[in-house]
Protein backbone atom coordinates (compact mmCIF):
# COMPACT_ATOMS: atom_id res chain seq x y z
CA UNK A 1 0.00 0.00 0.00
CA UNK A 2 1.29 3.59 -0.84
CA UNK A 3 1.46 6.06 2.10
CA UNK A 4 0.54 9.73 1.54
CA UNK A 5 3.56 11.36 1.86
CA UNK A 6 3.39 13.80 5.08
CA UNK A 7 2.95 17.57 4.45
CA UNK A 8 4.74 19.98 6.99
CA UNK A 9 2.53 21.39 9.66
CA UNK A 10 3.77 25.37 8.60
CA UNK A 11 1.81 24.16 5.05
CA UNK A 12 -1.24 22.56 6.81
CA UNK A 13 -1.86 25.56 8.60
CA UNK A 14 -1.69 27.94 5.47
CA UNK A 15 -4.01 25.06 3.95
CA UNK A 16 -6.26 25.62 6.64
CA UNK A 17 -6.04 29.28 7.03
CA UNK A 18 -7.64 29.56 3.31
CA UNK A 19 -10.42 26.98 4.01
CA UNK A 20 -11.27 29.25 6.60
CA UNK A 21 -10.96 32.64 4.45
CA UNK A 22 -13.29 30.60 1.31
CA UNK A 23 -15.81 29.09 3.78
CA UNK A 24 -16.34 32.46 5.33
CA UNK A 25 -16.50 34.99 2.91
CA UNK A 26 -19.72 34.19 1.54
CA UNK A 27 -18.69 32.53 -1.54
CA UNK A 28 -18.82 28.85 -0.99
CA UNK A 29 -21.00 26.69 -2.82
CA UNK A 30 -22.01 23.14 -2.76
CA UNK A 31 -19.03 22.63 -4.53
CA UNK A 32 -16.63 24.40 -2.64
CA UNK A 33 -17.98 22.34 0.62
CA UNK A 34 -17.11 19.31 -1.47
CA UNK A 35 -13.27 20.12 -1.89
CA UNK A 36 -13.24 20.66 1.41
CA UNK A 37 -14.57 17.81 2.93
CA UNK A 38 -12.02 16.36 0.70
CA UNK A 39 -9.33 17.98 2.29
CA UNK A 40 -10.41 17.91 5.82
CA UNK A 41 -10.64 14.06 5.11
CA UNK A 42 -7.31 13.25 4.29
CA UNK A 43 -5.87 12.92 7.82
CA UNK A 44 -6.02 13.91 11.59
CA UNK A 45 -3.65 16.50 11.15
CA UNK A 46 -5.42 18.25 8.67
CA UNK A 47 -8.40 17.84 10.84
CA UNK A 48 -6.16 19.29 14.03
CA UNK A 49 -5.11 21.74 11.31
CA UNK A 50 -8.46 23.40 10.46
CA UNK A 51 -9.69 23.33 14.34
CA UNK A 52 -6.76 25.72 15.33
CA UNK A 53 -7.89 28.17 13.29
CA UNK A 54 -11.32 27.74 14.44
CA UNK A 55 -10.46 27.59 17.75
CA UNK A 56 -8.04 31.07 17.21
CA UNK A 57 -10.86 32.58 15.27
CA UNK A 58 -12.99 32.44 18.21
CA UNK A 59 -10.80 34.30 20.38
CA UNK A 60 -10.34 37.22 18.73
CA UNK A 61 -12.21 40.40 19.92
CA UNK A 62 -15.57 41.11 18.73
CA UNK A 63 -14.93 44.34 16.96
CA UNK A 64 -12.51 42.31 14.80
CA UNK A 65 -15.62 39.67 14.03
CA UNK A 66 -18.17 42.45 13.44
CA UNK A 67 -15.96 44.05 11.46
CA UNK A 68 -15.34 40.47 9.32
CA UNK A 69 -18.97 40.29 8.90
CA UNK A 70 -19.55 43.62 7.96
CA UNK A 71 -17.51 42.88 5.30
CA UNK A 72 -18.50 39.63 4.36
CA UNK A 73 -22.14 40.74 3.77
CA UNK A 74 -21.22 43.65 1.71
CA UNK A 75 -18.91 41.48 -0.44
CA UNK A 76 -22.17 38.90 -0.84
CA UNK A 77 -24.37 41.80 -1.92
CA UNK A 78 -22.00 43.12 -4.41
CA UNK A 79 -21.76 39.81 -5.78
CA UNK A 80 -25.14 38.70 -6.08
CA UNK A 81 -25.46 42.07 -7.90
CA UNK A 82 -22.68 41.63 -10.25
CA UNK A 83 -22.60 37.75 -11.29
CA UNK A 84 -24.96 35.37 -12.53
CA UNK A 85 -25.20 32.45 -10.35
CA UNK A 86 -23.10 30.40 -12.90
CA UNK A 87 -20.47 32.60 -13.03
CA UNK A 88 -20.06 32.12 -8.74
CA UNK A 89 -17.57 29.80 -8.22
CA UNK A 90 -14.96 31.56 -10.71
CA UNK A 91 -15.60 34.27 -9.71
CA UNK A 92 -15.59 33.31 -5.50
CA UNK A 93 -12.12 31.90 -6.73
CA UNK A 94 -10.84 35.23 -8.33
CA UNK A 95 -11.81 36.71 -5.49
CA UNK A 96 -10.50 34.42 -2.67
CA UNK A 97 -6.80 34.31 -4.85
CA UNK A 98 -6.90 38.36 -4.76
CA UNK A 99 -7.55 38.44 -1.62
CA UNK A 100 -4.74 36.09 -0.42
CA UNK A 101 -2.31 37.75 -3.23
CA UNK A 102 -3.08 41.43 -1.43
CA UNK A 103 -2.79 39.57 2.18
CA UNK A 104 0.36 38.02 1.36
CA UNK A 105 1.95 38.82 -1.33
CA UNK A 106 0.86 42.67 -1.74
CA UNK A 107 4.73 43.49 -3.20
CA UNK A 108 4.25 41.55 -6.08
CA UNK A 109 1.08 43.83 -6.70
CA UNK A 110 2.63 47.55 -6.39
CA UNK A 111 4.94 48.93 -9.25
CA UNK A 112 5.98 45.82 -11.16
CA UNK A 113 7.46 48.15 -13.35
CA UNK A 114 10.10 49.47 -11.42
CA UNK A 115 13.74 49.62 -12.49
CA UNK A 116 14.77 48.12 -8.93
CA UNK A 117 12.80 46.33 -6.72
CA UNK A 118 13.11 44.26 -3.44
CA UNK A 119 10.27 42.09 -2.30
CA UNK A 120 9.19 41.91 1.79
CA UNK A 121 11.80 40.65 3.63
CA UNK A 122 14.86 41.29 1.06
CA UNK A 123 17.53 43.85 0.87
CA UNK A 124 20.41 44.32 -2.04
CA UNK A 125 23.14 47.25 -3.37
CA UNK A 126 22.69 48.54 -6.51
CA UNK A 127 25.87 50.35 -8.11
CA UNK A 128 24.57 52.90 -10.43
CA UNK A 129 25.91 54.59 -13.47
CA UNK A 130 27.60 57.57 -12.30
CA UNK A 131 29.14 55.01 -9.62
CA UNK A 132 26.60 56.03 -6.81
CA UNK A 133 25.46 53.16 -4.42
CA UNK A 134 21.89 52.50 -3.35
CA UNK A 135 21.07 50.26 -0.95
CA UNK A 136 17.32 48.91 -0.81
CA UNK A 137 15.81 47.97 2.25
CA UNK A 138 13.27 45.24 2.32
CA UNK A 139 9.49 46.06 -0.29
CA UNK A 140 11.32 48.89 -1.83
CA UNK A 141 10.71 50.16 -5.69
CA UNK A 142 12.51 52.97 -7.43
CA UNK A 143 12.98 54.59 -11.00
CA UNK A 144 16.30 55.95 -11.72
CA UNK A 145 17.48 58.17 -14.67
CA UNK A 146 20.84 59.72 -14.81
CA UNK A 147 21.29 62.18 -17.88
CA UNK A 148 24.17 64.58 -19.27
CA UNK A 149 22.92 67.34 -16.42
CA UNK A 150 21.05 64.92 -13.64
CA UNK A 151 20.84 61.81 -11.62
CA UNK A 152 17.40 61.52 -10.55
CA UNK A 153 16.11 58.77 -8.33
CA UNK A 154 11.88 58.57 -7.67
CA UNK A 155 11.04 56.53 -4.68
CA UNK A 156 7.87 54.62 -5.75
CA UNK A 157 7.78 53.46 -2.13
CA UNK A 158 10.22 51.49 0.74
CA UNK A 159 13.11 52.91 2.27
CA UNK A 160 16.97 53.22 0.57
CA UNK A 161 20.32 54.23 1.84
CA UNK A 162 22.00 56.40 -0.71
CA UNK A 163 25.84 56.65 -0.61
CA UNK A 164 26.58 59.29 -3.39
CA UNK A 165 29.13 59.48 -5.89
CA UNK A 166 30.86 63.30 -6.07
CA UNK A 167 30.01 65.22 -9.19
CA UNK A 168 28.87 68.74 -8.92
CA UNK A 169 27.53 69.02 -12.66
CA UNK A 170 25.19 66.31 -12.31
CA UNK A 171 23.31 67.42 -8.57
CA UNK A 172 21.65 63.99 -7.20
CA UNK A 173 17.90 64.32 -6.40
CA UNK A 174 15.75 61.36 -4.43
CA UNK A 175 11.95 62.39 -5.07
CA UNK A 176 9.73 60.51 -2.87
CA UNK A 177 5.91 62.02 -3.47
CA UNK A 178 6.00 65.97 -3.33
CA UNK A 179 9.42 65.96 -1.39
CA UNK A 180 12.67 66.26 -3.26
CA UNK A 181 16.26 65.77 -1.61
CA UNK A 182 19.10 67.23 -2.75
CA UNK A 183 22.58 65.53 -1.90
CA UNK A 184 26.20 67.15 -1.89
CA UNK A 185 28.46 64.55 -1.98
CA UNK A 186 26.69 62.74 1.02
CA UNK A 187 24.89 59.40 2.50
CA UNK A 188 21.75 59.42 3.37
CA UNK A 189 18.13 57.87 4.33
CA UNK A 190 15.20 58.11 2.10
CA UNK A 191 11.64 55.88 3.17
CA UNK A 192 8.38 56.53 1.97
CA UNK A 193 4.86 54.41 2.29
CA UNK A 194 3.15 56.17 -0.52
CA UNK A 195 1.59 58.74 1.79
CA UNK A 196 4.84 60.24 3.98
CA UNK A 197 8.07 59.43 4.69
CA UNK A 198 11.25 60.55 6.44
CA UNK A 199 14.79 61.74 5.17
CA UNK A 200 17.63 60.66 7.39
CA UNK A 201 21.22 62.33 7.23
CA UNK A 202 23.96 60.22 7.71
CA UNK A 203 26.87 62.48 6.63
CA UNK A 204 27.59 65.04 4.44
CA UNK A 205 24.56 67.74 4.00
CA UNK A 206 21.10 67.45 1.87
CA UNK A 207 18.47 69.85 1.20
CA UNK A 208 15.08 68.94 1.50
CA UNK A 209 11.98 70.65 -0.28
CA UNK A 210 9.05 70.83 -1.55
CA UNK A 211 6.02 72.86 -2.47
CA UNK A 212 4.34 74.88 -0.46
CA UNK A 213 0.39 73.88 0.35
CA UNK A 214 -0.48 77.46 -1.33
CA UNK A 215 1.96 76.76 -4.13
CA UNK A 216 3.42 79.67 -3.93
CA UNK A 217 6.81 79.18 -3.00
CA UNK A 218 9.06 75.79 -1.68
CA UNK A 219 9.58 74.85 1.41
CA UNK A 220 13.13 74.25 2.01
CA UNK A 221 15.21 72.60 4.86
CA UNK A 222 19.27 71.67 5.16
CA UNK A 223 20.01 69.03 7.01
CA UNK A 224 22.79 68.13 9.13
CA UNK A 225 24.51 65.03 9.95
CA UNK A 226 21.73 62.68 13.00
CA UNK A 227 18.72 64.97 11.59
CA UNK A 228 15.94 63.97 10.13
CA UNK A 229 12.83 65.24 8.31
CA UNK A 230 9.60 63.76 8.39
CA UNK A 231 7.43 64.58 5.33
CA UNK A 232 3.60 64.47 4.08
CA UNK A 233 1.95 65.20 1.12
CA UNK A 234 0.97 68.68 2.44
CA UNK A 235 4.10 69.74 4.60
CA UNK A 236 7.87 68.49 5.83
CA UNK A 237 7.93 68.46 9.45
CA UNK A 238 10.35 69.76 12.00
CA UNK A 239 14.09 68.53 12.12
CA UNK A 240 14.17 66.15 14.56
CA UNK A 241 17.73 64.39 15.95
CA UNK A 242 18.13 60.94 15.71
CA UNK A 243 20.62 58.29 16.77
CA UNK A 244 22.89 57.18 13.60
CA UNK A 245 23.25 53.98 14.82
CA UNK A 246 19.88 53.13 14.25
CA UNK A 247 19.08 54.99 11.34
CA UNK A 248 20.89 52.55 9.29
CA UNK A 249 20.95 49.48 11.51
CA UNK A 250 18.87 47.42 9.00
CA UNK A 251 21.45 47.73 6.77
CA UNK A 252 23.70 45.51 9.37
CA UNK A 253 20.22 42.75 9.87
CA UNK A 254 19.57 44.48 12.72
CA UNK A 255 16.53 46.25 14.58
CA UNK A 256 17.16 48.77 17.36
CA UNK A 257 14.61 50.95 18.89
CA UNK A 258 14.54 52.96 22.07
CA UNK A 259 11.63 53.65 24.29
CA UNK A 260 9.34 53.49 21.81
CA UNK A 261 5.50 51.80 22.09
CA UNK A 262 5.15 47.62 21.16
CA UNK A 263 2.57 48.81 18.61
CA UNK A 264 5.19 50.38 16.52
CA UNK A 265 7.73 48.39 17.18
CA UNK A 266 5.00 45.70 15.75
CA UNK A 267 4.75 47.88 12.76
CA UNK A 268 8.37 47.76 11.99
CA UNK A 269 8.94 44.53 12.13
CA UNK A 270 5.85 43.54 9.83
CA UNK A 271 7.61 45.56 7.40
CA UNK A 272 10.08 42.31 7.33
CA UNK A 273 7.52 39.72 7.70
CA UNK A 274 4.66 38.20 5.10
CA UNK A 275 2.96 36.55 8.03
CA UNK A 276 1.98 39.97 9.78
CA UNK A 277 1.74 40.14 13.62
CA UNK A 278 -1.24 41.52 15.13
CA UNK A 279 -1.71 42.82 18.27
CA UNK A 280 -5.23 41.95 20.24
CA UNK A 281 -4.60 44.47 23.21
CA UNK A 282 -4.43 48.59 22.73
CA UNK A 283 -3.26 48.72 26.32
CA UNK A 284 -0.32 46.09 25.77
CA UNK A 285 0.52 47.91 22.12
CA UNK A 286 1.18 51.28 24.52
CA UNK A 287 3.59 49.91 26.91
CA UNK A 288 7.45 51.07 25.97
CA UNK A 289 9.97 48.55 25.24
CA UNK A 290 13.41 48.47 24.05
CA UNK A 291 14.56 46.02 21.40
CA UNK A 292 17.63 44.94 19.62
CA UNK A 293 17.15 42.25 17.17
CA UNK A 294 18.20 40.46 13.99
CA UNK A 295 15.61 40.73 11.40
CA UNK A 296 16.48 37.24 10.13
CA UNK A 297 15.41 35.85 13.86
CA UNK A 298 12.17 36.92 14.37
CA UNK A 299 10.60 34.42 15.40
CA UNK A 300 13.37 33.69 17.79
CA UNK A 301 12.53 37.65 19.35
CA UNK A 302 8.95 36.64 19.55
CA UNK A 303 9.17 33.45 21.70
CA UNK A 304 11.55 35.54 24.60
CA UNK A 305 9.44 38.50 24.17
CA UNK A 306 6.54 36.00 26.35
CA UNK A 307 9.50 35.46 28.81
CA UNK A 308 9.92 39.38 29.11
CA UNK A 309 6.62 40.80 29.06
CA UNK A 310 3.07 39.72 29.99
CA UNK A 311 2.61 38.44 26.46
CA UNK A 312 1.18 35.33 25.04
CA UNK A 313 1.97 34.43 20.97
CA UNK A 314 -1.02 32.80 19.36
CA UNK A 315 0.01 31.24 15.72
CA UNK A 316 -2.26 29.83 13.35
CA UNK A 317 -0.70 29.10 10.07
CA UNK A 318 0.28 32.71 8.48
CA UNK A 319 -0.91 34.72 11.14
CA UNK A 320 0.48 35.38 14.46
CA UNK A 321 -1.24 37.39 17.13
CA UNK A 322 -0.01 38.39 21.18
CA UNK A 323 -2.20 39.36 23.53
CA UNK A 324 -1.78 39.88 27.23
CA UNK A 325 -0.75 36.87 29.14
Amino acid sequence: MNEQPSVPRETLQQQAVAWHLRLTSAAADETVLAEFARWRRQGPEHEQAYRDVENLWQQLPQPLLADRQRRRELAAKRRRAAWARRGLGFAAAASVLLALMNGFYPDYLQHPLADYRTRIGEQTSITLADGSVAHLNTDTAMDVTISGNERRVLLLRGEAEFDVAHDTSKPFRVTAGGTTTEALGTRFVVRYDGQAGSVTLLQGKVRSSQPSAQGAHIDSVTLQPGQQISFSAEELGSVQTVELQNADAWRRGRLLMNFVPLKQVIAEINRYRRSQIRLLDDKLGEREVNIALDIREIDAWLAALQQTLPVKVVEAGPFVFLQSG
